[in-house]
Formats: structure tokens, C-alpha cells, sequence
């Protein structure tokens, strides 16, 4: 009797992990472009992807007493889910909150403007050429794009994030 109820469950579970899921990639998507702006963003992803799925993995079979393990089929496929889940969501959720919640600093860095270049949608980015010799992408704002068309130097404001990666906050053209 109850056999027909748990195989219904398992395909609802698992449609409610794929519109999860898609929440989250459509989330990840729009703040993604941000990751730019951080400074050292690859590691700040990395760690915040890495987190969400342990959390999502360990929370799931704490929660529901599932012995991990590496199967894919059944009830043991949830742990795997619900780290994807929870990895990406994190990934949005880390990069929102610590460009939101930024304290400023008086700290500022300078470089060469390489290329402004109009990106998909209403999205702007700038490419300069740091003083230590890596070439950078930001994303700006269209005003922004606008002020640094003719310049050749920028200035990158900083501020703290809430998480503790610093975030490029302001671009001023530099005058010399």
C-alpha cells in the first residue's frame, strides 16, 4: 500500500530539486557579471560553490539520516541534488550580499584603460591594464562607460565587502 506513494514522491522530489535548481542558475546568471568587481572573485566563487554544496550535501543526510554514498539512483540521489542546489545558490547569494553590504575605504587603484566595450543586454564593461601588468575586465554602468569613453587612465574605488573580498565600487577617469 504504501509502494505506489513513495514512487510518486520520487518524481516530485525531483521536480521540485530541478525548479530549485533553475532559481538558482537564473540567480547565479543575473549576479555572476558582479563576481568582475571582486578582487580575487575566482577564489571568492570557489570557496562560496565549495561551501554551499558541503552544506547541502552534509545538511541533507544529517536531516534525513542518509548514509552517504556514491549512488545516483533512488533516495540516494537527494545528498548530490541538494549540493548542487545549495552550491549554486550559495554562489549567488555570497556575491550579492557582499557587494550589498560594502563599507568604504579610502584606498584606490589605478591603471590603463584597454578597451570600453558595450556588453549583452544593458551591461557595460571597461578593460584596463593594472600596474601589475594583469589585464582586468570590470562591469560598469552606462554612465560610467560614458565618462571613460575618452579617457586613458581610471581610477578604481574600493570598498570593503561584507564578506570580507574587497569590491570595486566607483570608476573615475583619471585627469593628467
Amino acid at each position: 500500500m504504501n509502494a505506489p506513494s513513495q514512487t510518486n514522491a520520487v518524481p516530485a522530489l525531483t521536480g521540485l530539486f530541478t525548479v530549485a535548481l533553475l532559481t538558482a542558475g537564473v540567480a547565479l546568471v543575473q549576479e555572476g557579471p558582479h563576481y568582475d568587481n571582486v578582487i580575487d572573485g575566482w577564489r571568492f566563487f570557489t570557496i562560496a560553490f565549495f561551501t554551499g554544496a558541503l552544506v547541502g550535501f552534509l545538511g541533507w543526510t544529517q536531516a534525513f539520516g542518509i548514509t552517504p554514498t556514491l549512488k545516483f539512483s533512488g533516495s540516494h540521489r537527494y545528498p548530490w541534488l541538494a549540493a548542487v542546489v545549495l552550491a549554486v545558490a550559495a554562489s549567488a547569494a555570497a556575491s550579492y550580499f557582499n557587494r550589498t553590504f560594502t563599507t568604504p575605504t579610502d584606498r584606490s587603484i589605478t591603471g590603463e584603460i584597454h578597451s570600453v566595450e558595450e556588453g549583452k543586454g544593458d551591461r557595460w564593461h571597461v578593460t584596463v591594464n593594472m600596474p601589475n601588468g594583469l589585464q582586468q575586465r570590470y562591469l560598469i554602468s552606462k554612465d560610467a562607460a560614458t565618462a571613460l569613453k575618452n579617457a586613458k587612465e581610471v581610477r578604481l574605488r574600493i570598498a570593503r565587502g561584507a564578506l570580507g573580498y574587497d569590491y570595486i565600487v566607483g570608476f573615475e577617469p583619471l585627469k593628467r
